[in-house]
């Protein structure tokens, strides 16, 4: 672990800030989006935090993170925690400093400098990350590597970083938040009511399931662009399809070989036991 050491006023930016952060004020003394954070305490002492970058990021976020049946849950305390030790500042100061922490890790008040291309990931490479990203533990269970599957994200999403030459893995703090942000964003697809719907798996969503898979059918569309289609279109939609759909014709019978009662002059004599 870094020493930690206290920065002299005459080192210090001449024009500080003033944060408020979750209703607690902070003076904090900026060098750019990329290069430290000088930040005072209570006492006046002044702390540096180093440039918070892409692999400190989402080991942090792995290790605080737990998602399991229930959700997901983050410990934004044990998060705050690496940010300031991997800065060297000593644990008397944690619990004062962990808001200003947990801002400068998220990007520190400045947006990313790199332009990035994304696309949606498919359906086979989230499948294949999520079964790469599950690790054993000691007691035999399987728990999802929020690093792993994150990075297996961004490897199928980013399709282009500018300027040319940049990695993924050497961005700055502000550009690692915000494209961790964009990407999934854009792999969840956004909440909708009609998601809603289909998970109660009552009449409802039964119904809703019908039309939708029946429009997406007819006319290659997705769920979401049928949902996001005006309500009288999709009325004039099932209708055309009823319409143009031609019932199938009913099946021929099967064809059977004739018996002695098909004649009509055959005369039939019934034998019984007796």
């Amino acid at each position: 672990m870094r020493e930690a050491s206290t920065i002299p006023d005459t080192q210090a930016p001449a024009v500080p800030v003033e944060l408020e952060i979750d209703g607690r004020s902070f003076r904090v003394h900026p060098a750019g989006p990329t290069g430290p954070l000088e930040v005072e305490t209570r006492t006046g002492e002044r702390f540096r935090l180093r440039p918070w970058g892409f692999d400190a990021h989402l080991r942090a976020l792995d290790q605080h993170t737990r998602v399991d049946g229930s959700g997901r849950a983050f410990d934004s305390e044990g998060f705050a925690r690496d940010v300031l030790r991997d800065s060297g500042v000593p644990e008397s100061k944690f619990e004062e400093l962990a808001p200003v922490a947990l801002w400068w890790a998220s990007g520190g008040g400045h947006s990313g400098a790199v332009q990035a291309r994304l696309r949606p990931w498919t359906y086979s490479e989230r499948s294949r990350a999520l079964e790469e990203s599950l690790v054993s533990r000691p007691d035999g269970a399987r728990e999802l590597s929020l690093d792993r599957y994150l990075r297996a994200m961004l490897r199928a999403s980013v399709v282009a970083l500018e300027p040319p030459g940049t990695t993924v893995a050497a961005l700055d703090g502000p550009s690692t938040a915000a494209l961790l942000e964009e990407v999934v964003a854009l792999n969840q697809g956004g909440e909708r009511v009609e998601d809603e719907t289909v998970r109660s798996a009552g009449r409802e969503a039964r119904e809703l399931a019908r039309i939708t898979l029946r429009l997406c059918g007819a006319l290659g569309w997705t769920p979401s662009q049928v949902w996001a289609a005006p309500a009288a279109e999709v009325d004039r939609l099932l209708a055309l399809l009823q319409v143009s759909e031609v019932p199938s014709p009913a099946p021929a019978p099967v064809p059977r070989r004739p018996r002695l009662s098909d004649f009509p002059d055959a005369v039939v004599i019934q034998v019984e036991d007796r």
